[in-house]
């Protein structure tokens, strides 16, 4: 397995995706966006139009589902309920042991999520994760897939986009990475490199360590 970067010893930070890939809340934003479309007097989501717009940001949401509804207000009512379905959380076992090693090996974690930044802190804190930075989706101008969030998390974190990576696991990801001119590790889906388990990735940093 080789890393993305020409010269692994050029990494310095590696900035994750949330959902799908250091928790899995699919189940809780089916739920959630339903909970919201009832207490909004707006239309239940069907699960087939819930698939095809999984992982867009909160401003999309609106748009889609609650035109009649502001952003902040939208916000404000996912950050209120969130934990209400929280038995559909899953968080993956082996996120804790990566963020570690990566931690080990002095790099620099954050995550870039579409999701409202108060809101993500509240599932990692859930999750029992730890990282440097998180941004949101309403921390920037644009959501993914543009590349504002890559840009912000590496200026908050100090590091230069040539020795970043972003695992993900969803096309908004990959065309951020892109965007932002960003090595992209696909989490399940092609990338400059695929892994198909956060285990993969701690292999490849325990190699980069014996180079």
């Amino acid at each position: 397995m080789r890393s993305p970067l020409q010269h692994e010893s050029e990494l310095q930070a590696v900035l994750f995706d949330l959902d799908g890939v250091l928790v899995d809340s699919y189940e809780v934003w089916f739920h959630l966006l339903n909970d919201t479309a009832r207490a909004f007097g707006a239309a239940p989501i069907a699960r087939e139009t819930f698939e095809s717009c999984w992982g867009q940001g909160i401003a999309a949401d609106v748009e889609r589902f609650f035109p009649q509804r502001s952003i902040r207000e939208t916000e404000a009512y996912y950050h209120e309920h969130f934990m209400d379905f929280r038995e559909y959380l899953q968080v993956d076992p082996g996120a804790s042991p990566l963020i570690q090693q990566l931690r080990r090996h002095e790099l620099r974690v954050g995550l870039i999520t579409n999701t409202p930044a108060d809101l993500a802190q509240k599932i990692l804190a859930h999750a029992r994760i730890e990282l440097d930075t998180v941004v949101g989706g309403t921390d920037v101008e644009a959501a993914k897939p543009a590349p504002d969030m890559v840009i912000e998390a590496c200026r908050k974190l100090c590091v230069t986009r040539k020795a970043t990576i972003v695992v993900g696991d969803s096309s908004y990801d990959a065309r951020a990475a892109e965007s932002a001119g960003v090595a992209f590790i696909g989490f399940k889906r092609p990338g400059d490199l695929r892994i198909d388990s956060l285990e993969q990735l701690q292999d490849l940093l325990a190699l980069r360590s014996h180079t």
